[in-house]
């Protein structure tokens, strides 16, 4: 890995909430000088008008990787909300930069504004209390005083702390109290199992946050710095919801973590790296691409999710670490055996959202025997905005030559 440097870019927010410890000389002042006590008196006297920003740090030269960011945010957490089929949990936290993913190029999008937050929905079957990934536009509007109205699309996305979600930055004009309504359409996707027949209509969500000094002071008060020395490393955040206990400070026990089962809760036969060992155990790591863990099993004959008696190959990309699906991807496989193409045409995946395996990429296949080489190619990486630490990963994914092992 070649040396990094890093950056203090300066995430927007009101000048009296600067991080202690994490001030740099310049941003939020006119010279750089200026004491904390008359930015808060400044801020006192001209409340939210009075703009500057809190500095958050940013890694200039990030690995091609899943990476640890310099901090932890802080959010503050809504109470959950029921839509038909649907749990919602909203989490508001200040606004940060965020990047945007067409085919394999980023954008960033950076606040636009001193006054706002950044507005994430976790959604979730209230059944099975297994996190979905959203494949639609999800709608919100967003009404304040004065006839103030904001409606947008809500964004899929990825965080290392939050998981899957959906969200996006919203300015707000004012101090004051907010009404959110948020359409969540049908999802398009495949659904078996529990979910087969269910999340085929629009539902609405409705729920109310307050923007004040109390809650700019609660998310920037709660900032997370990392020691220096792991800003970039390979790695990731914890989640905010921890299975061991069902709660970490600042989240709700009630709000289920994307985290998709181990590899070896998965039944049937798992495919191997071609140039693997035989009996090698890959564990949740499995078979990378593009710093994704690919979990590749072939089910038996029969299975439900198959066609008929076909078999069915099962994919299931996702984060290291934390397990988070990676939605919105294009994948094709193909046979091979002997040297030679055993199907005719190649094999497009479905996106399948399943009860018992989660989310994951499914294609029915007539014949596979051991020792058959099943090359994997990713058409196009997760079309899914990524917050800090993941926006460098799952762009560049070679194919993966995988193998279907010997008995």
């Amino acid at each position: 890995m070649n040396r990094r440097t890093y950056l203090r870019r300066a995430a927007v927010l009101p000048a009296a909430l600067t991080v202690a410890g994490c001030t740099a000389p310049g941003i939020g002042t006119d010279e750089g000088n200026e004491s904390s006590d008359d930015r808060e008196t400044e801020a006192e006297r001209d409340g939210d008008d009075a703009a500057g920003a809190a500095p958050i740090p940013m890694i200039e030269d990030p690995p091609d990787a899943v990476y640890l960011p310099g901090h932890r945010k802080s959010m503050r957490v809504l109470e959950p909300v029921r839509a038909g089929d649907y749990a919602l949990s909203p989490l508001l936290t200040y606004p940060h930069p965020f990047w945007l993913v067409s085919g394999t190029d980023r954008q960033l999008v950076e606040p636009d504004g001193s006054r706002g937050v950044h507005l994430m929905i976790v959604v979730w079957d209230s059944a099975t209390e297994r996190v979905l990934p959203v494949d639609g536009t999800p709608l919100v509007t967003i009404d304040g005083e004065d006839d103030w109205r904001r409606r947008s699309s809500l964004w899929p996305m990825l965080s290392q702390e939050m998981g899957l979600h959906v969200g996006d930055t919203v300015s707000l004009p004012s101090d004051g109290t907010y009404a959110v309504r948020v359409e969540l359409p049908p999802v398009s996707m495949r659904r078996t199992g529990a979910f087969a027949g269910r999340f085929g209509e629009t539902e609405t969500a409705t729920f109310e946050f307050t923007y004040d000094d109390a809650f700019r002071q609660e998310v920037v008060d709660g900032i997370d710095l990392l020691e220096r020395e792991r800003w970039g490393d390979q790695g990731a955040l914890e989640p905010m919801t921890d299975d061991s206990d069902g709660e970490t400070e600042g989240m709700h026990s009630e709000i289920p973590y994307s985290a998709l089962p181990p590899a070896d809760d998965y039944p049937g036969t798992q495919l191997l790296e071609t140039d693997a060992d035989p009996g090698t155990d890959s564990g949740d790591e499995g078979p990378m691409s593009g710093d994704a863990a690919f979990v590749a099993t072939l089910l038996e004959s029969g299975s439900r999710l198959a066609d008929g008696d076909d078999r069915y190959l099962l994919v299931s990309p996702r984060t290291p670490y934390n397990r988070v699906p990676l939605a919105n991807m294009s994948l094709r496989a193909g046979v091979e055996r002997d040297g030679e193409p055993a199907v005719e045409e190649p094999l497009e995946f479905t996106q399948t959202l399943d009860s018992e395996f989660g989310f994951h990429y499914g294609v029915s296949l007539a014949d596979a025997r051991p020792g058959d080489s099943v090359p994997i190619t990713v058409e196009s990486p997760p079309q899914t905005a990524r917050h800090q630490g993941y926006e460098t990963a799952f762009v560049e994914m070679e194919p993966l030559e995988l193998v279907v092992p010997e008995p």
